[in-house]
């Protein structure tokens, strides 16, 4: 500071202590015309304490909401107040990352000369500065920079960054490689931070790209900030702000129109730019329409909360009478996948509940028997891996009535749970394909939508891309298999078989050559189960295969 009064000292402090005070006192941002004082949105200023709070966040939001406008001003704070702050910015090309360094540069500039840095060779507060960065006499220094696509790994190399800004990052190539190399040398910079008690943190933040390409690591990063129940290492937090979010911006009627214009009115570039949806590429499972209404269709949980280092979502409670089909997917508790759980109602398909973590799988069974108990009807479990403890389990408790179970090759013995094996595997695909494609409205979790949108076809096999996830995905493979080839006829039969299992009876029969009536189909049923009152579950296929 250069000779400030007692009552500039006063002001000082309090807008070191007070990020809003500072931003909505001093801040200034140029206009045609000339400067006006930074007024932050209400999910603005959200976002600062999320950043203040939880250190690591990535935000998928709207274009031109003003993210990038906070960002830059809680960087010039940051440079400001605090001694030897190293600020990385890394953005999509030359002039974006020259923009957000001059800009950072023009706000503190604009500040009152007794609340800068001594004087130093480049003026009162600077010691240095080009078109990317600049340096402070109170030591603070802010770096710019692209990915170099020669030698992404030697972006920002060397620099000691204790908060690094990824800007339009799901835009930006050989962003995977560039970050790979900043991760160990950002841990430690932050980690002195801390120590020191000074303001230190991650922000990734883009409008939505493709989920495969270019936009692949973000969305992958965002799939995982979604689905993480707390901080895990390597995700983030994730903050959302769509344009409708901001009341100055949905109460003005020009603003959306102005916006689409400026888009050409492309529908898939509002979907993308305004709308917050990712858009598939080649070679994704589902074709571009039910990929953006999967994600126009999700809803926000009725309840959501930790159990076992995982996270319950609640979106319709259970209901008495209702049957429900649970399909249960088993990993490790180390590893990139997840141990996941989808409930349906059996009749409607709707999505009911949904549960996915990371844990042991002795706590896994706990889980699943809470599931099965709270939303009674039939649970398919993988019986592959590990989810074959899971099976036996299950199997062994007094839940087993309602455990799925397949007839092996010889048809002589019944074994519980679903084998994922080159038979069924097809016939799980074609299932889910089937049924999200016809009926998208029935995935009610962000978390399995982006699962789904996600899905690739590579070597002939169905699944997630590198660095993405797909159990919640498989889940709903396993019981669209069930329903649609092996549907479960032997479960109270007064209560569920006209009322429940007709529909999955006429979808079945749709295809066949002989068409019979649900009576007739009925009849043949009550047939089969009279012949051996002691088979729970019923060969569909092998029925069908045999008229």
């Amino acid at each position: 500071m250069v000779n400030p009064t007692s009552q500039q000292v006063a002001e000082f402090i309090k807008c070191k202590n007070s990020f809003d005070y500072y931003c909505e006192n001093y801040v200034y941002i140029e206009i045609p015309g000339g400067d006006i004082l930074l007024k932050p949105y209400l999910k603005q200023k959200e976002l600062i304490h999320k950043i203040n709070n939880d250190k690591y966040v990535l935000v998928l939001k709207s274009r031109q909401v003003g993210i990038s406008t906070i960002i830059q001003a809680y960087c010039s704070w940051l440079a400001n107040f605090y001694d030897n702050t190293v600020i990385g910015i890394i953005s999509k090309d030359g002039k974006e990352a020259t923009d957000f360094a001059r800009t950072i540069r023009g706000m503190i500039e604009k500040l009152p000369d007794w609340m800068k840095p001594k004087k130093g060779a480049s003026g009162i507060g600077f010691d240095k500065y080009t078109e990317q960065s600049f340096i402070l006499t109170n030591g603070s220094k802010v770096f710019a920079s692209t990915v170099n696509p020669n030698a992404p790994d030697k972006c920002l190399r060397g620099k000691a960054v204790t908060f690094l800004v990824i800007d339009e990052a799901a835009f930006i190539r050989h962003i995977d490689v560039a970050w790979t190399s900043l991760v160990p040398a950002l841990s430690t910079s932050q980690k002195h931070a801390r120590n020191a008690n000074v303001p230190y943190g991650t922000v990734i933040l883009s409008t939505p790209n493709k989920t495969t390409g270019v936009g692949k690591w973000f969305y992958s990063k965002y799939q995982r900030a979604i689905s993480s129940s707390e901080f895990e290492i390597g995700s983030l937090y994730p903050f959302i702000i769509h344009w409708k979010d901001i009341s100055e911006l949905a109460n003005d009627p020009n603003w959306y129109k102005t916006q689409c214009a400026m888009f050409d009115n492309d529908p898939k570039k509002i979907e993308q730019e305004l709308e917050l949806k990712f858009i598939p590429a080649g070679g994704s499972f589902f074709d571009e329409e039910v990929c953006l209404k999967l994600q126009n269709l999700v809803s926000k949980p009725i309840d959501k909360f930790k159990l076992f280092n995982g996270e319950i979502w609640v979106f319709k409670k259970p209901e008495e009478g209702r049957f429900y089909i649970i399909g249960v997917d088993t990993a490790s508790e180390f590893g990139n996948d997840k141990s996941a759980i989808t409930i349906w109602d059996y009749q409607t398909l709707e999505q009911v509940w949904e549960y996915q973590g990371k844990l042991q799988v002795t706590d896994f069974v706990k889980i699943v028997k809470y599931a099965m108990t709270l939303y009674p009807g039939i649970t398919v479990i993988e019986n592959n891996s590990y989810g074959n403890q899971v099976t036996e389990e299950i199997n062994n408790s007094d839940l087993s009535s309602f455990l799925y179970k397949e007839k092996t090759e010889s048809r002589n013995i019944v074994k519980p749970g679903l084998s994922n094996n080159v038979k069924t595997r097809p016939l799980m695909i074609d299932a889910l394909y089937s049924y999200v494609s016809q009926f998208p409205e029935i995935v009610k979790s962000e978390r399995l939508a982006l699962e789904l949108i996600g899905l690739v076809e590579k070597n002939g096999k169905v699944q997630a891309d590198s660095d993405c996830n797909d159990d919640l995905a498989l889940t709903v493979g396993m019981i669209g298999y069930v329903r649609k080839y092996d549907p479960p006829l032997m479960i109270d039969t007064s209560k569920f078989h006209e009322s429940v299992f007709s529909d999955v009876m006429d979808m079945n029969l749709k295809d066949s050559k002989k068409q019979l009536t649900q009576s007739e189909l009925l009849a043949q049923v009550k047939e089969s189960m009279d012949s051996d009152p002691s088979n729970n579950f019923i060969d569909i296929l092998n029925m069908y295969n045999s008229r």
